[in-house]
């Protein structure tokens, strides 16, 4: 299985830690727009902006991903 970045896993992670959008966009260099669309996957985050948001968030960067199916190669 493949892993990809969960957006409503950010954003349940940063309601849950109290943090507004604004000031985990300032933790990572980002436009409150851009973590917004992060959380609503609207776009996907680098890794290493993925690993800075974990980080902003006292998270391992896994508690932001989720698991998808591989599609099948014919």
């Amino acid at each position: 299985m493949a892993r990809a970045f969960d957006g409503a896993a950010l954003r349940d992670a940063r309601r849950l830690a109290g943090i507004p959008a604004a000031q985990l966009a300032a933790a990572i260099g980002r436009t409150e727009w851009t973590v917004w669309s992060y959380e609503t996957g609207r776009i996907r985050p680098s890794v290493d902006i993925a690993a800075g948001l974990a980080d902003a968030l006292d998270l391992h960067v896994e508690q932001l991903l989720t698991r998808t199916p591989e599609k099948a190669v014919a």
